[in-house]
């Protein structure tokens, strides 16, 4: 912690995975198991005073939601509001739901609940405590429970029409998939769905993710808050620094071994960032303007074509180029 502390980096945020497969099956090797999300924040808690924690993002559909906001909310306690994000999300994985013994619903379904999830949380987070029946989740006049003085702040994350819908009118963050038009992500395994998540955030462009964003401005004003109450957010999945021949062999390792699609430059893609410092600060810049980026984290998920991302060297060398 201190050296994410020393080299100006702003805070951690955690995933939740029980496991990632390999041909279908638990990895049993050093990335073979998730950490559990909000004990390891609660460690990063007790060994930083500024670090901010956030999860992109805890599986809403295995609990009730009164229990997991009172786990973020305990957080917000503890740290203060403005360090807690809590990042919630609909589940994806069908090995982990079967795993458990869940079956796992069809995709309308999850976000059918979903959206049960963050109006309990809004109303949690704005009233202080909430009255709901819905179809999948039931609260009788639930308070929040412990009180923060300032509660955390609401992410989501997705890329299709329903979810950025749901990030206007719901939440204070959209953490910001690819575009649609790039391919459904949808398969019967981990590996299947992942796969197609990683072609659509290759072939998603920053001018794609600028014509996403009115989805959202527009839901956000329909339902009575401000157009601009939404942030951005996008994880950085590839950081590639060198020279215009170092980026060239990491994009046609990535085009082959990562995105599984024929070569070609993937600087626009908002989701990898190549060459000297200044060209990534320059790239972030033009994000920023294009769809109001103004949160980044850096992706372990970009191991799937090599070494994951250095969050010390990042900070180091463009972080302070971002002003």
């Amino acid at each position: 912690m201190a050296q994410l502390e020393d080299v100006g980096a702003s805070g951690v945020s955690v995933s939740d995975h029980i496991f990632f497969t390999s041909g279908g099956r638990p990895r049993t090797d050093g990335v073979g198991h998730g950490c559990d999300p909000l004990t390891t924040l609660s460690a990063v808690a007790g060994l930083s005073e500024r670090l901010e924690v956030q999860t992109v993002v805890m599986n809403a559909a295995w609990v009730h939601p009164g229990l997991l906001l009172r786990q973020f909310a305990q957080l917000a306690v503890l740290l203060g509001g403005d360090r807690v994000t809590a990042g919630l999300g609909a589940g994806w994985s069908a090995e982990e739901f079967d795993a458990l013994g869940f079956p796992m619903p069809g995709f309308r379904d999850r976000i059918d609940r979903l959206e049960e999830v963050l109006r309990v949380a809004r109303g949690l987070w704005t009233d202080g405590h909430v009255s709901y029946a819905g179809r999948h989740v039931v609260a009788r006049e639930l308070p929040l429970s412990p009180v923060p003085d300032r509660p955390p702040r609401l992410l989501v994350g997705g890329g299709s029409d329903r979810v950025l819908e749901l990030a206007g009118r719901f939440t204070d963050l959209l953490d910001l998939h690819g575009d649609p038009k790039h391919g459904r992500v949808v398969g019967a395994t981990m590996e299947r769905a992942a796969a197609g998540d990683v072609a659509r955030r290759a072939n998603t462009t920053v001018d794609d993710l600028a014509g996403r964003i009115p989805l959202v401005r527009d839901a956000a004003q329909a339902a009575g808050r401000p157009r601009d109450a939404v942030q951005v957010a996008t994880q950085i999945w590839y950081v590639a620094f060198g020279s215009p021949a170092h980026v060239r062999a990491a994009e046609e390792e990535l085009c082959s071994s990562w995105a599984g699609i024929s070569y070609r430059p993937l600087d626009r893609s908002p989701y990898l960032l190549f060459g000297s410092p200044v060209q990534m600060a320059e790239a972030l810049q033009e994000r920023r303007e294009a769809y109001g980026l103004e949160r980044i984290s850096l992706s372990e998920q970009g191991g799937i074509a090599a070494a994951p991302p250095d969050p010390l060297r990042f900070c180091r060398e463009v972080v302070p180029l971002l002003g």
